[in-house]
């Protein structure tokens, strides 16, 4: 089994979640090897300054458009991952996980 991870964050507000990934998880998005030889947290946050909301909104599922969330969960599957992993990035962490068992899930199973 090939297995990978996702990152959404799933909020009925389209602007919302865009502005709490970038707040968050900004380094989810940091070009070329930077996530892999920054040394330290301060170099992190610099390089953070890097990534836009634009980026945020062009790379990260965020919102509450359920082809959306369908669309990248069935990305990876097309790569060829057995397993996919979604986490929700920031708080709302029960109406993510609501929407995705009542929502999502039954149209990833048909």
């Amino acid at each position: 089994m090939v297995g990978t991870s996702a990152k959404v964050c799933w909020s009925s507000n389209r602007e919302q979640p865009v502005e709490t990934v970038h707040r968050l998880w900004p380094t989810e998005l940091l070009p070329g090897e930077l996530a892999q030889v920054l040394p330290t947290p301060a170099h992190f946050e610099q390089a953070s300054g890097l990534v836009t909301r634009e980026m945020v909104a062009d790379a990260v599922t965020c919102g509450d458009e359920v082809e959306e969330h369908v669309e990248a969960v069935r990305a990876y599957v097309r790569a060829g991952f057995d397993e996919v992993h979604v986490g929700q990035i920031g708080p709302d962490q029960e109406v993510f996980f609501e929407a995705y068992r009542e929502l999502v899930l039954p149209v990833l199973g048909r």
